[in-house]
């Protein structure tokens, strides 16, 4: 029993990585022809082109591969804006109004209750024991105003590294990439058309290619 015939395998593998050239070594583009420095070479270096970076982000022309890299700054991304949302609705719990509004019903409603203690004061002749209630009364806003300052500025602080951490994923060097499979094929039929006409170019050199004239002669 014959053993089936091995897939042939395809002369260079779908897996490109990106290179740059001098600006003297530019060519032009395989899609718009205009000059370019960036060459995609194949994993085996049988392929090459030269493209714009432009066309690199185009998904039907190439895909970029992921590395590791690029996962993990992702997941930075994620765990700074869970940061963010939670430091967020901290700040909005810690503004000054909201303590100040408690601090108010707490004190008796306001100008009343503080009039009423004023009053009570000048009867009992203790000003500076008020003047020291309305001191330590303070302390408690200043420390809320503090932590409020804090959070605000962490939330500042978080908030621009989210924003720096997102551009660097959106401007991500990608050093590897796979064709689209049209683009792919086609480059394929491009190789196997260089090769024919390479062998056909050679064979057209070597002696006895073409017939030679006879020498005999005619009778």
């Amino acid at each position: 029993m014959s053993n089936p015939p091995k897939q042939q395998l395809p002369p260079f593998p779908n897996k490109y990585t990106l290179r740059l050239v001098s600006p003297t070594d530019s060519k032009p583009c395989l899609i718009c022809y205009k000059p370019t420095t960036s060459v995609l070479i194949s994993e085996n270096q049988v392929d090459f082109f030269y493209t714009c970076n432009a066309h690199l982000l185009d998904t039907q022309f190439t895909d970029p591969v992921h590395p590791q890299a690029y996962y993990d700054l992702a997941k930075e991304i994620e765990v700074l804006k869970q940061s963010v949302e939670k430091l967020k609705v901290e700040v909005d719990s810690e503004k000054p109004y909201f303590w100040g509004l408690n601090q108010y019903w707490k004190n008796g409603g306001g100008s009343g209750s503080t009039e009423s203690k004023s009053e009570s004061t000048s009867k009992n002749g203790n000003d500076d024991d008020g003047n020291k209630e309305k001191s330590t009364n303070k302390t408690p806003a200043s420390k809320d105003v503090s932590k409020y300052e804090l959070l605000k500025s962490k939330l500042k602080e978080q908030s621009n590294s989210l924003q720096e951490k997102e551009t660097q994923l959106q401007q991500f060097k990608f050093k590897n990439y796979t064709l689209h499979q049209t683009i792919y094929r086609n480059r394929l039929m491009a190789f196997q058309k260089r090769k024919y006409n390479k062998e056909r170019s050679e064979k057209i050199q070597q002696k006895g290619f073409f017939p030679s004239a006879p020498t005999h002669d005619i009778s």
